[in-house]
């Protein structure tokens, strides 16, 4: 009823008003439009244009205005609505186009928004923002090249539009281009030290690379802008989960959901980041809530049954593995999602004492993704125990030594390196492989080094030794072995460094090894370029494996060698030799550890480091 009195009062001011006076007010009207536009006082602007289309209802630019103001407060119906009225008044005005473009692609209907900014490009080809807009619908697409021309176009017409350097930056990251997407954010921060999306997105870039500590100054400066900004406070969490802070990354991901109860990601990553804190309670209700709000997320079913085989509700876990199975697969880290379903449904079987059932999910998941290490070690694994299960006296013992080579002068070298196994219970990982080597022995005791993320879960910090029999060693038995299991000893760790020491290392002890083996001889002093150098590990489980190579030299900055050598998973621990077969490092790291035989740089301790950490340990060695 209001609504219609104050139309009518209008209607006879209008009657009442001299021309000259009308034209006076809609100048002014438009003017304090443009104004409120410009500062994006939206609601102030639609009020104006409602007022101007009262005094002046032929405007199609009113119209057009108003259409673009109600985008900018996500009343899209509306806006659909105002921005139609003004094509019918005027069917060439290009800034109805990219009006209409912008509300169709936010309503996700990216081929009409596609069909409204190309329009808007043929009656303007030199409106900057159509071009933009017709880049992001086609990024959403997935038409990288032709967005990344879009986005260049229009940075060609304006070098000081922010949103296209901020465009072009999201299409060449999506490329896999990270040197030039990052130019981009950092061109348009240059222009813009105010953009929180340029933060965000520079911040994503940074995460993609591991800059975990950078990637998390950039979420921060955009939360300083802007404290509501959900995106960043979830880009945020995820920094600080991989960084193993838990409580932050936990407060980042509810203040989230305090912004946007319906963000479904959040939940999910709340939810695993409050299993890794063992509240398996909460995190099965976050995992309950993101598959409410969407009963398609194949990684949430997943989650959800890790925490409820954790909590031993084993036939509720097992029917959320095989939902997951129901959805299409899916890539991601670190691996596909039928994948990692397989993996898990194999070690939830595999405890229930169904070997034959799990080997058949750890070969499913294999064959999916073959070099997946967990799905890989854990069908070795499962081969291993039914062995043992069928003929559990069909064992190569311990003191068996008749396979040994004798005549191999590797042979002794070879008996004082390990093949470390440890079982990684938190998200139902399994099993992973390692290497270590012997540095001391007393009786029967004996002690082996290797590297911390090797017995510890680098996800969880669960250590390898908090459950019997999870930590366990394998001696050298030797060339062409029958194929039987093989006998291990258990290992607990002795000393470990901390997480953020610029050391990873740990000190496992063991009792029950065969006499014959015993420590290594080392060589300290420097080692110079060039230097030929040995290794021998398991990268692939390709055990005791001896791998040529030469060093580059010592990096300056932290005191590690670098070596032109590329070992996969496997490997890590493995001790480094020279010509004269004298340890003089303890591999712990390569650039590329996807395959073996890969061009890539490895890492290694110069021996010196990690003899002095021994002493730290007041472990005394040979």
């Amino acid at each position: 009823m209001k609504v219609v009195r104050l139309a009518l009062v209008l209607t006879l001011a209008l009657m009442i008003m001299p021309p000259t006076t009308v034209a006076q007010t809609l100048e002014q009207l438009w003017q304090q439009g443009e104004t409120a536009q410009a500062q994006k006082k939206y609601p102030e602007a639609e009020r104006i244009w409602r007022q101007i289309i009262q005094l002046d209802p032929n405007s199609a630019v009113a119209f057009s205005n108003l259409c673009a103001a109600l985008f900018r407060q996500n009343k899209l119906d509306e806006a659909l609505i105002f921005c139609q009225k003004a094509l019918a008044l005027d069917p060439k005005l290009p800034e109805t186009y990219n009006n209409l473009g912008n509300v169709l692609r936010v309503q996700k209907k990216l081929t009409e928004a596609e069909e409204m900014y190309r329009r808007a490009i043929e009656l303007d080809d030199k409106y900057v923002r159509a071009y933009n807009g017709l880049g992001i619908v086609l990024a959403n697409q997935k038409k990288l090249t032709e967005a990344e021309e879009m986005f260049r176009r229009a940075l060609a017409l304006d070098d000081k539009y922010v949103f296209a350097y901020i465009g072009l930056g999201n299409v060449l990251r999506a490329q896999k281009k990270l040197t030039e997407a990052e130019e981009m954010y950092r061109r348009a921060l240059a222009l813009d030290d105010k953009d929180v999306d340029a933060y965000n997105n520079l911040g994503n870039l940074l995460y993609d690379q591991k800059k975990l500590t950078e990637a998390e100054e950039m979420y921060r400066k955009a939360l300083a802008l802007d404290d509501k900004f959900v995106f960043a406070y979830y880009n945020l969490g995820n920094v600080l989960r991989d960084q193993k802070k838990l409580t932050e990354a936990e407060e980042m991901y509810r203040k989230a959901l305090a912004l946007d109860d319906q963000y479904v990601n959040a939940y999910n990553n709340l939810g695993i980041v409050l299993a890794n804190q063992k509240k398996l309670t909460e995190a099965e209700e976050m995992y309950r809530r993101a598959l409410a709000l969407d009963d398609k997320l194949a990684p949430a079913y997943i989650g959800l049954g890790n925490v409820l085989r954790a909590q031993k509700k084993l036939t509720e876990a097992e029917e959320m593995y095989r939902r997951a199975l129901d959805l299409p697969d899916t890539t991601g880290t670190p691996t596909t999602t039928h994948t990692l379903a397989h993996n898990n449904l194999g070690r939830l079987l595999q405890e229930q004492g169904k070997l034959e059932a799990a080997i058949a999910e750890f070969e499913k998941a294999t064959k999916i993704d073959p070099k997946f290490e967990f799905t890989r070690n854990n069908l070795q694994e499962a081969w291993r125990l039914l062995s043992l299960q069928q003929q559990p006296e069909q064992i190569i013992a311990l003191n068996t030594t008749k396979y040994l080579p004798q005549e191999d002068p590797l042979t002794r070298i070879k008996r004082s390196i390990v093949k470390i196994s440890v079982v990684f219970t938190g998200n139902a990982k399994g099993t992973a492989y390692g290497t270590g080597y012997v540095i001391k022995r007393r009786g029967t005791t004996v002690w082996i080094i290797t590297n911390r993320h090797v017995v510890v879960d680098r996800d969880t910090e669960q250590r390898g030794d908090n459950l019997e029999n999870n930590l366990e060693v394998e001696p050298y038995y030797g060339e062409n072995l029958p194929n039987l299991p093989r006998d291990r000893a258990v290992a607990k760790i002795s000393q470990i460094t901390e997480p953020q020491e610029n050391l990873d290392l740990a000190l496992l002890e063991v009792t029950g090894l065969p006499d014959d083996i015993s420590p290594l001889t080392f060589h300290q002093g420097e080692i110079a370029p060039n230097t030929p150098i040995s290794i021998i590990g398991h990268p692939e489980s390709k055990d005791w494996s001896k791998y040529e190579a030469i060093t580059i030299g010592i990096q300056s900055s932290s005191g590690n060698l670098l070596i032109d050598v590329s070992l996969a998973v496997g490997g890590s621990g493995s001790p480094v030799f020279d010509q004269e077969m004298r340890v003089i490092g303890l591999m712990f790291k390569t650039i590329n550890e996807s395959q073996i035989d890969s061009s890539g740089i490895g890492f290694a301790y110069p021996i010196d480091r990690v003899l002095q950490k021994l002493a730290q340990w007041q472990v005394v060695v040979p």
